[in-house]
């Protein structure tokens, strides 16, 4: 599996928009780890229409300079941690846009890194599109853990449930979730 984010696969629709709370990488393992339970709302009336129906998940992107961080030791590189895959799903529940994001990537050794557990620092925040600042940020701490004779191995993280106010059914038009490894670019902060 290859774990690169490149613009060919953005192009490609793995991460293009979902509707209906289905993945864009649907039937991926990330995909899998980001099912939401049976939705606790209210029954929605058949008089009302469901949002969900033709809901468009907000894009997700990885902040610019936030896609990879490397552990240096007396100027060789020590390990490397690198984003890959991304996925995320949504819905609507009481007026609130309900988020699920899902976050692959490689831990690696370098010429002065040894087998170990690492601790990978990733950033998941939800802003409103044309804003700098994240409606949300959310920190998460993934274990990478490198056994002995391997070089690498792959992290995963899947976020808590997020939830935003409901703007419209074109959610990617109203928010955009960023995705960084902390320390890579600094860590985007939520309003206060």
């Amino acid at each position: 599996m290859r774990l690169r984010v490149t613009a060919a696969l953005l192009s490609a629709g793995v991460l293009s928009a979902c509707s209906g709370g289905s993945l864009g990488s649907a039937g991926s393992t990330l995909g899998n780890l980001l099912s939401f339970s049976a939705p606790s709302g209210p029954a929605v009336s058949p008089l009302d229409k469901d949002p969900n129906v033709d809901l468009v998940c907000p894009d997700v992107h990885v902040r610019e300079g936030g896609a990879a961080l490397r552990v240096m030791a007396g100027g060789a590189v020590r390990h490397q941690f690198s984003i890959g895959e991304l996925a995320r799903q949504c819905r609507v529940i009481d007026k609130r846009l309900v988020l699920k994001v899902g976050v692959e990537g490689k831990a690696l050794l370098g010429p002065a890194g040894s087998p170990s557990a690492f601790t990978v620092p990733v950033t998941i925040a939800v802003r409103k599109n044309g804003e700098e600042r994240p409606f949300v940020a959310r920190s998460y701490r993934a274990t990478a853990a490198i056994p002995a004779g391997q070089s690498q191995t792959t992290f995963t993280i899947v976020s808590d449930e997020i939830s935003v106010p409901f703007v419209s059914e074109a959610a990617n038009e109203d928010y955009e979730i960023i995705v960084s490894i902390d320390g890579a670019g600094g860590e985007p902060r939520a309003r206060r």
